[in-house]
């Protein structure tokens, strides 16, 4: 009887001093396992970066310098990094908004410059009007001249060809105001007295102050 109860009293003490030890485990801080959502904030999950998935968004400041019916032509502001890619960029005009030639425009982009002339964007977020001259305000045109019909753009490239014929095919006879849009053939907006062969791919090419330019045929601004 007595090492029956014996037995008795050890069995109570021992899972009293084991009640007594989880009491004081508890009472420590608990650690918690990172939940999903932790593991993508700091960009590991299914091996990517959180941070890859904001697009980049770039912007620049650049004037209007020709328009077309869903299209612009603009020229980057002096302080655009832009300009050291090109003078002139291709913007679609997908909003259609009413823009006059020497509009300043602010232009948001996925930082993408293409290799084209004018220059292109890899993909254009917004434009954002600045500020506007108003309709009746005059602005020098993109230089152009008009041959058979057609109206040859600038593209501000010289040409390329070592040897040519020495005849020419045309030259250029009236002009009109560097505003205006050349509407008789053999007439520009810059000047009169130069003269030019047929280039490839529908161009012309102008021989002015002893160098070839390169001008193309493009759809007419207005």
């Amino acid at each position: 009887m007595k090492k029956k109860l014996y037995c008795i009293v050890c069995l109570c003490s021992l899972v009293l001093i084991m009640l007594c030890a989880c009491g004081k485990k508890e009472q420590g801080n608990p650690i918690r396992l990172p939940d999903k959502e932790d593991i993508v904030s700091i960009g590991v999950s299914d091996g990517e970066n959180s941070a890859d998935n904001i697009p980049l968004m770039i912007t620049f400041q650049a004037s209007v310098i020709e328009k077309n019916n869903d299209s612009i032509i603009v020229k980057p502001e002096d302080s655009s990094l832009e300009l050291a890619s090109a003078d002139k960029f291709y913007i679609p005009n997908v909003e259609n908004l009413e823009l006059q030639i020497g509009d300043l425009v602010e232009i948001s982009y996925n930082g993408e410059i293409m290799e084209s002339y004018p220059a292109q964007l890899g993909e254009v977020y917004k434009i954002t009007v600045i500020d506007q001259t108003g309709a009746d305000a005059m602005w020098d045109r993109i230089p152009m001249v008009r041959v058979n019909g057609k109206l040859y753009y600038d593209t501000g490239r010289e040409s390329t060809v070592s040897e040519r014929c020495g005849n020419m095919d045309g030259k250029i006879t009236s002009t009109v105001d560097g505003t205006e849009i050349p509407t008789e053939d053999n007439q520009s907006n810059f000047g009169s007295g130069f003269g030019y062969q047929y280039g490839t791919n529908d161009t012309i090419e102008i021989y002015m102050n002893e160098k070839w330019f390169v001008f193309e045929c493009r759809e007419e601004s207005e």
